[in-house]
């Protein structure tokens, strides 16, 4: 039997899993499909085995099926699960969100959307923006008017252009919607008096209401007027938002009806979760998309009582009009057997949403009920408890985890959920003195940790040294107490008071000038480089702090000497930062740290390229950054390449939404919190009810929706809890929501020891947490999202301990002046064949073209050369593209392709990734795969397998690997005939060679087993051994504790790794 024959009969197995409902949706692979499928019914089962069934029972293709999910995680635990179903043929189908969408197309025709060189905008330049357009307002507009804070609606602008963005606003639509509010507003009961009062009589209208929102409201049509010069700020800054990626798309639709054909015409088959949550311009997309047919292949899938988003009428009404536009056709399917919780869960849960009126069972007569059905003979025990205060409540939650630890239960299968993170602080805390490993999905903003704060205190430091000697002094102290520069605080005690006795030595003696006094006054800086006053300060071992001074005096120095991210990596390794890191328990979420703030350094080197034209000018622009980030309490927030799971998890209630557990604690069940939006309507403007479809009753059905959600993550164990009192003494008021589950409220009985414990925890000295990342566990969670590059193999190869720092720990690096000199060169030829590309004629641009976007490409760069390599290599790089403009463009292919990104395309169980520089199409009906290379030529690189090297040169092995991985993506039909790297510097004899490769059906299978070897070792985790080379920086620092003074990634990691 073949494999795909055993697959087949696997999945046809599957689908006899399937309840009558689930197999319903299933089967009408034909025509509009609208699944409401309530918590823990198998909405992703249902749509895996859609996507299967459409693959077995139709023509089509897998290239054929879209998928469109809601969010990154939710796309990959879809192609997760259907690859389990149906096989590598799963990442052939076109599974992503809205926004991965959009960019792919934009992607794969950047000729037609000409945003090359556009960079996503940061928060911070869109407050800038912002603040640029208010403070243009002249004074009597009304978002100036009467106010001193030119800033005053700062925030509520940027909130307003991003709902008008996502929701597919225009200003003009916002305007008609706001007026035909107003004018209703003499006929709107709820602006007349119902009875006499003594503020007016009964049928007159509410004067003063009717003031205050037609006010509010004017300001609001004063404010949208604003969106269209927000949006030319945004273009002329070169700045986009990720929502813009949509409105193009949409555009250009709406433009370019042939384009939109492509995509109609590609995908005949589309299929949508959570349907909920899909906004106003999503929606105008997937109607684009499915416009081209009657009675269109679409199956949605969606929870409306899981909505916690806004503007829930909004949504409805979406829902209600693709009911109405595919009457005729139109399969509705409820789904409402649960496979996750226990009955009583379910019947307490659905006591609580049935208070609900904004549901879409109330669109559609045929709906009937949706009561949903445990599947599984589960023992529920919803409970909810009533503690006297807070303190009882959070001390009783934490001695039932324990005890249920100590039963045995998982501690990633108990959840403790929550309205809004701070109701979790003194959780955390209990749970961290009684020793219970916890995890939070709270965002980390790493500029509030310890080490990026000292690491910052170096920074400034270095700065203000740079700029005037001595005037860091007073920051000296604390920053040599930073546990990476390892040295002892009572050494550092006696130096300060070597200092102070200095000090008033100085102070006793007569001066002519400050200035001479000055000259005799002893510094930390200076008394750090001085052996004898070390000694004479009782310094047994001086060398550390002598070591130390020299190393400051170099990276003052190297403020105006090295590029900015050479200076960070440098003061990494050479602070003892990067040694001490990688010695700690916790070493793997302290790399990632560093990497994210590398990371921030990297991208504001090229996105503010001007301001690193001077070398010294790039560490005033960074920490300038910095500290207005500070101002705006915008966070740097932690990217983690993997997430662990181990330990109690600490959720907030939208956090959750999609997950499951054994045990649920749902806490502070308290009016304030579950039933009040946090902050109200501070920070927004008013929205009338004919913009959003949603009245007042929206918000309140939205937190319950919310409360909802929070009860049906529990399988068999609901604990829901509230406080009569706060800390203070105060009453509180549980929500409602406690009492519409039916549950019988439980009176709490605490012993006096637990609170007497819970209190004297609380009060004991913080220690620093201690957090459990088991490093199998971290591995496995990494290597299900990775995917091979040819610079991952060929780092693999050259040494795998160098592998394990640089791709799985992702050890921060910096790029090398080669390698931006690279991109640059790169980046040039990618813009100007996309120039060509974009002529009505096909005509090659002329030199003078060229090279004005190679000197803005190097502007790009600029940050990572010193100045006098920046002027350099610009004239260089001038030079060659002169020279490869007049010898080789004239003779390049037209018909080509640039910078083509491939993803998880898979060999064998071995996910393959690359970006491909240039795929030409050649007259004999084939293909050739074009790489360029900066840096002298080198024939042994391009050299087949010997005896030298038996895995072929680096470029031998690049040009298989990408003809492996073009030919098994099947994105075009024609063969890859040729494959050559291009150089783009001039060999010995000035002439910019193209060596040709060609490949046997030997070499193709030799390569393809050197993937599957590398693949396999990595799986196997076999990359703690290094290569033990003189060479090799990781081997060196392990054998003799000497870190590399920076680590910077070769050109072949600028550039293949995109």
């Amino acid at each position: 039997m073949s494999d795909l024959q055993a697959r087949n009969d696997a999945f046809r197995a599957f689908l006899d899993t399937l309840n009558a409902a689930q197999r319903r949706a299933v089967e009408q692979t034909e025509g509009p499909v609208l699944v409401v499928a309530g918590p823990g019914t198998g909405k992703t089962h249902v749509l895996t085995a859609r996507i299967g069934k459409i693959l077995l029972d139709t023509d089509a293709r897998s290239q054929n099926v879209l998928c469109l999910t809601f969010t990154d995680a939710g796309a990959h635990a879809m192609r997760q699960r259907l690859l389990e179903r149906i096989g590598p043929e799963a990442h052939r189908v076109a599974i992503s969100t809205f926004h991965s969408f959009c960019n792919r197309i934009i992607q794969e025709h950047l000729e037609y959307f000409g945003r090359g060189g556009m960079e996503p905008v940061t928060d911070l330049e869109r407050i800038s923006i912002v603040r640029q357009l208010l403070s243009k307002l002249p004074p009597e507009h009304l978002l100036r008017e009467g106010k001193k804070d030119v800033y005053r609606y700062e925030t509520e602008l940027r909130d307003l252009f991003a709902t008008m963005k996502k929701e597919g606003w225009s200003p003009g639509f916002v305007l008609r919607r706001t007026d035909e509010f107003l004018s209703g507003l003499p006929q709107n009961p709820d602006f007349i008096y119902q009875k006499n009062t003594r503020h007016g009589a009964k049928g007159s209208p509410k004067t003063a209401l009717v003031q205050e929102v037609t006010e509010k409201l004017e300001r609001l049509k004063a404010a949208a007027d604003l969106y269209p010069k927000y949006l030319s700020a945004m273009t002329r800054a070169g700045r986009y938002e990720y929502e813009d990626m949509l409105l193009w798309v949409i555009a250009a639709f709406g433009k370019n009806e042939a384009l939109l054909r492509v995509y109609q015409e590609r995908y005949q088959y589309i299929l949508v979760d959570e349907f909920q949550d899909t906004n106003g311009a999503q929606f105008q997309l997937l109607n684009l998309l499915l416009d081209f047919w009657d009675t269109p292949n679409i199956f949605i899938v969606g929870d409306d009582d899981q909505s916690i988003f806004e503007f829930q009428g909004a949504r409805l009404e979406n829902l209600r009009a693709f009911g109405e536009k595919y009457r005729q056709g139109l399969e509705l399917v409820v789904l409402q057997e649960n496979y996750r919780s226990a009955q009583d869960i379910l019947d307490a849960a659905g006591l609580v949403i049935r208070n609900n009126t904004l549901r879409a069972l109330h669109l559609f007569e045929d709906a009937g009920g949706k009561q949903l059905e445990a599947a599984k003979a589960l023992q529920g025990m919803p409970q909810w408890t009533v503690y006297e205060n807070r303190l009882h409540e959070v001390a009783d939650v934490v001695l039932q985890i324990g005890a249920l630890l100590q039963a045995g239960a998982e501690p990633d299968e108990i959840a403790v959920i929550y309205a809004r993170h701070r109701q979790a602080s003194r959780l955390m805390s209990l749970l961290e003195k009684k020793g219970i490993p916890y995890q939070t999905k709270r965002p980390v903003d790493i500029l509030e940790l310890p080490l990026i704060r000292q690491f910052r205190e170096l920074l400034t430091y270095l700065h203000e040294e740079s700029q005037a000697p001595f005037s860091g002094e007073h920051r000296l102290f604390r920053l040599l107490h930073a546990a990476f520069f390892n040295l002892r605080p009572l050494d550092l005690a006696r130096i300060a008071l070597s200092l102070r006795s200095e000090g008033e030595a100085a102070n006793a003696r007569r001066y002519a000038t400050p200035g001479e006094r000055m000259l005799h006054l002893q510094h930390w800086r200076a008394i750090l480089a001085d052996r004898n006053a070390l000694t004479d300060a009782g310094i047994a071992d001086p060398e550390p702090y002598l070591r130390l001074s020299g190393r400051l005096e170099n990276w003052i120095a190297g403020v105006h000497n090295l590029p900015l991210p050479h200076l960070i990596e440098q003061l990494y390794s050479q602070s003892g930062l990067l040694q001490w890191t990688l010695g700690q328990s916790d070493k793997i979420w302290l790399l990632q740290v560093l990497h994210t703030f590398t990371g921030f350094v990297l991208t504001e080197t090229e996105r503010s390229a001007h301001h690193f034209k001077q070398v010294g000018d790039g560490l005033t622009h960074l920490l300038g950054q910095l500290d207005s980030m500070d101002d705006n309490r915008l966070p740097l927030p932690l990217r983690q390449a993997v997430e662990i799971s181990t330990g109690v998890q600490l959720l907030t209630a939208h956090a959750a939404k999609g997950l499951e557990f054994e045990h649920v604690f749902v806490i502070d069940g308290v009016d304030d919190m579950w039933e009040k939006n946090a902050g109200g309507a501070r920070g927004r403007f008013a929205l009338p009810p004919t913009l959003t479809l949603s009245g007042e009753e929206d918000a309140g059905e939205a937190r319950r929706r919310l409360f909802y959600v929070a009860m049906t993550r529990a399988k068999s164990h609901l604990y829901l809890s509230c406080a009569r009192h706060s800390d203070d003494g105060k009453p509180l008021t549980h929500s409602r929501f406690l009492d519409e589950t039916g549950l019988p409220p439980i009176e709490a009985s605490i012993a006096p020891s637990l609170i007497a414990e819970a209190q004297a925890l609380l009060l004991l000295e913080p220690e620093r947490p201690v957090v459990a990342l088991p490093e199998p566990a971290l591995l496995d969670a990494w290597l299900e999202r990775y995917s091979l590059s040819i610079s991952g193999l060929n780092r693999y190869l050259r040494c795998p301990l160098s592998f394990y720092y640089e791709d799985v720990l992702q050890v921060p690096g910096a790029v090398s002046e080669a390698a931006a000199f690279g991109i640059a060169m790169h980046g040039a030829l990618q813009q100007f064949t996309l120039k060509m590309k974009a002529d009505k004629k096909q005509q090659w641009p002329s030199a003078e073209t060229l090279m004005r976007i190679f000197v803005h490409e190097m502007e790009r760069q600029q940050g990572y050369f010193s100045a006098q390599n920046y002027a350099q290599r610009l004239a260089l790089g001038k030079d060659y593209l002169r020279r490869i403009h007049v010898e080789q463009v004239p003779f390049w292919r037209r018909r080509a392709i640039v910078e083509r990104r491939i993803d998880r395309v898979e060999l064998e169980g071995a996910p393959l990734t690359g970006v491909i520089d240039k795929i030409e199409w050649l007259d004999n009906g084939s293909i050739r795969i074009v790489d360029y290379k900066t840096g002298a030529p080198d024939p042994k690189k391009t050299a087949p397998p010997d005896e030298q090297q038996t895995h072929g040169g680096e470029y031998w092995r690049q040009l298989a690997f990408y003809r492996i991985l073009l030919e098994r993506a099947r994105l075009y039909p024609e063969p890859v005939g040729k494959t050559a790297v291009s150089w783009l510097e001039p060999d010995k004899r000035g002439a910019f060679p193209i060596q040709e490769v060609v490949f046997s059906a030997a070499d193709i299978q030799g390569m393809e087993q050197l993937i599957r070897d590398v693949y396999a070792g990595i799986r196997a985790r076999a990359f703690d051994r290094g290569c033990g080379k003189d060479d090799c920086p990781w081997c060196r620092m392990h054998r003799d504790r000497e870190l590399p003074e920076t680590m910077e990634r070769g050109v072949e990691e600028g550039l293949d790794d995109r």
